[in-house]
């Protein structure tokens, strides 16, 4: 079994110290096993999210692609257009001042 240091406030120790029937070490272990079974948890439902969105997008494109066929879509040019749209048409840097 692995051992682990934990710093605590002092005032925090000895309020344990006086407990002394309380077996500190099994509530951390169960602490530490609850909160990685939690993690887990999390982890495989943000990998569900993702594997459904990705499918979501998947039906979305493969539905544009029936009606419209293929579409030449540049992200770039939509991205500089709201730019553009947010920050002014600002042509010059300050570099190129």
């Amino acid at each position: 079994m692995a051992v682990i240091t934990v710093r605590l406030p002092e005032k925090l120790q000895r309020q344990m110290r006086r407990l002394r029937d309380v077996n500190w070490s099994a509530i951390v272990r169960d602490a530490i096993e609850h909160r990685v079974r939690l993690e887990e948890r999390t982890a495989e439902r943000d990998w569900d999210k993702v594997k459904e969105a990705h499918r979501m997008a998947e039906e979305i494109f493969e539905e544009m692609h029936r009606r419209y066929g293929h579409l030449d879509f540049d992200s770039t040019e939509t991205i500089r257009y709201w730019r553009a749209r947010r920050y002014g048409n600002m042509q010059s840097t300050p570099q190129s001042q």
